[in-house]
């Protein structure tokens, strides 16, 4: 259900529509190399990937969320647990909940959350 242009209301923590910059790396492969992304919506224990191809469900990523609030990425633990296509069943996207996120990268993503809840609004 939509409240506003820029929140949505389906889960149990409040989702932002909102463009960040993301890289990920896997977790369990060293050689991969560093793919980056933005972001469509974020809350504290997911976030939505705009993606043309995407990971296997189950896989799990190194998130950097890149936000003007912070002078380093926060870094968040992910596993892909969605992937959404298009009528043409084209991939657009990949759903991911946050598995592990320190309290202080945690500290720092609620806190650009409520301000781009609060002045990011059009």
């Amino acid at each position: 259900m939509e409240r506003s242009d820029n929140i949505l209301e389906k889960r149990k923590h409040l989702r932002v529509k909102l463009d960040a910059y993301i890289t990920t790396t896997l977790t369990e492969d060293d050689a991969f190399q560093e793919r980056s992304y933005m972001s469509k919506d974020v809350s504290a224990d997911s976030i939505f990937l705009v993606s043309k191809g995407a990971f296997p469900i189950g896989t799990i990523l190194n998130l950097k969320i890149h936000t003007p609030t912070t002078l380093k990425p926060i870094n968040i633990e992910a596993k892909v647990t969605r992937i959404a296509k298009d009528q043409n069943s084209q991939v657009v996207g990949m759903g991911l909940v946050f598995i592990r996120v320190d309290g202080a990268d945690r500290k720092e993503l609620c806190k650009y959350l409520y301000l781009a809840y609060h002045y990011l609004k059009d």
